[in-house]
């Protein structure tokens, strides 16, 4: 057939985008797994059956032009962490699946068979992504003693690479998955599956994915090159899109030394998202200004000055804990190699227009959504928002026309989640100042 109309980074990102649906719905794990791994079957083929299907999938014939040809190899996986009561948390916390296609044209390369390791992002109601992997920051792991199934923090030497005690949280979760019983490649690690694997010479695997998962794709990737475990490929490269930063200055040197821009031979790309073992981040998105230092520094007006004093407040307060958390260990957080996207201000959300400067909370984060989400892939309009288009795909990937939902799930709504992320991060802000108001108090009563 004749190649696709995505090219092989817009390909890859899709792919990634894939990886987020989980964290559209609500439910038990072995119902969010099951409803991914449906919602996969439209995208994918061989995807095992699930729900009231009857045999493998065969990818939707609207897909094929669009995104290519692709099987589903390995999962999907994916955990549902408890809360702080010990109650499940009701949300897919990680997810990980594998696609592979026979042939990939690289654009300045050549056409190579290729697997891809797909993240799932944060999941903006999961409190454990927030808390566990994307705010632990203040400590951090000797990465030349990194264990994965056991997670030990130390002191920063200066000289060895560190990643972020929550980088190093979730390396650890995606490597303990399991790909489920009547899922692809059943009851094996990713490990396992990839060490089982005896693929062609040329062929590359490549691990992406978005938000979290643009700082745990990288650190992957180089975590499984180190292990000898990736020998079996002849390319290993990574795509990762707008992620926090994974690591200090050495890890950060010692991933770019590892992964150069382009495999040796390959003709670079005039795109600004068409480089590969590259961070791409749009300048208007939040997540990815944490957590290098001067980046931080422009969080709280990213958006333009609040005149709201409440709000301008909460977003001071955001940025100051962030910088504080961030230089607890001493660590200069460094990004990746990356490349800034330009975003652009939008003015209408889900719930209607959005002021600029935020004349409120809601405003930020609504903003906040847009430039982290619909920035990058795309909207299409609606009655209420109009179109928009993104900087890595111009617009969405092709959809069913009709849903199928597992029982027991539920949809969770851009409103919601919008709710979630202020939830989230006013609750953060809330336990930094009752930390430092309990240091008050414990210092005036050694006095």
């Amino acid at each position: 057939m004749t190649n696709p109309s995505l090219d092989a980074y817009q390909q890859v990102f899709g792919l990634a985008c894939l990886a987020n649906r989980a964290g559209g719905y609500k439910g038990s794990c072995s119902q969010l797994q099951e409803q991914l791994q449906y919602d996969l079957s439209f995208y994918f083929n061989n995807v095992p059956p699930v729900a009231d299907q009857q045999n493998p999938s065969i990818a939707d014939p609207s897909v094929l032009p669009t995104l290519g040809n692709w099987n589903l190899v390995w999962g999907p996986a994916l955990v549902e962490e408890k809360d702080s009561y010990g109650q499940p948390t009701g949300v897919a916390d990680n997810a990980l699946y594998v696609a592979q296609c026979d042939a990939v044209a690289f654009p300045g390369g050549p056409i190579l068979p290729v697997y891809v390791v797909a993240i799932a992002a944060t999941n903006p109601a999961s409190l454990y992504d927030w808390e566990t992997e994307d705010f632990a920051v203040s400590e951090v792991v000797n990465w030349t003693t990194y264990n994965p199934s056991e997670i030990i923090t130390s002191e920063y030497n200066k000289k060895d690479p560190y990643i972020s005690k929550g980088t190093a949280t979730g390396i650890g979760i995606l490597l303990g998955l399991i790909s489920p019983e009547a899922a692809a490649s059943p009851g094996t690690t990713l490990q396992q599956f990839l060490a089982g694997l005896q693929p062609d010479a040329e062929t590359a695997i490549i691990f992406c994915g978005h938000s979290l998962a643009g700082a745990l794709s990288p650190t992957l990737a180089l975590y499984l090159q180190e292990q000898q475990q990736l020998k079996a490929f002849g390319i290993t490269l990574v795509y990762p899109t707008a992620g926090p930063t994974p690591g200090e200055v050495n890890f950060a040197n010692r991933f770019n030394n590892t992964f150069p821009p382009l495999p040796s031979g390959w003709v670079s790309q005039p795109g600004d998202y068409q480089s590969w073992n590259t961070m791409h981040w749009n300048d208007l998105d939040v997540v990815p200004h944490a957590w290098q230092e001067v980046n931080m520094e422009l969080i709280a007006d990213l958006y333009g000055k609040s005149p709201d004093p409440y709000t301008s407040g909460i977003l001071n307060a955001l940025q100051d804990f962030a910088i504080i958390d961030s230089l607890k260990p001493d660590a200069p957080y460094t990004m990746i190699r990356n490349q800034s996207l330009p975003g652009t201000l939008q003015h209408y959300g889900s719930s209607g227009k959005i002021a600029f400067p935020p004349q409120s909370i809601h405003d930020y984060i609504s903003q906040l959504f847009l430039q982290h989400t619909y920035l990058y892939y795309g909207r299409l309009a609606s009655k209420s928002t109009p179109a928009i288009s993104g900087i890595i795909l111009s617009q969405p990937l092709p959809i069913p026309k009709t849903n199928y939902y597992v029982p027991g799930i539920q949809l969770v709504t851009e409103d919601e989640l919008i709710l979630k992320i202020i939830g989230q991060i006013s609750q953060w802000i809330k336990s930094h100042i009752h930390f430092t108001e309990k240091q008050s108090i414990e210092t005036e009563a050694d006095i």
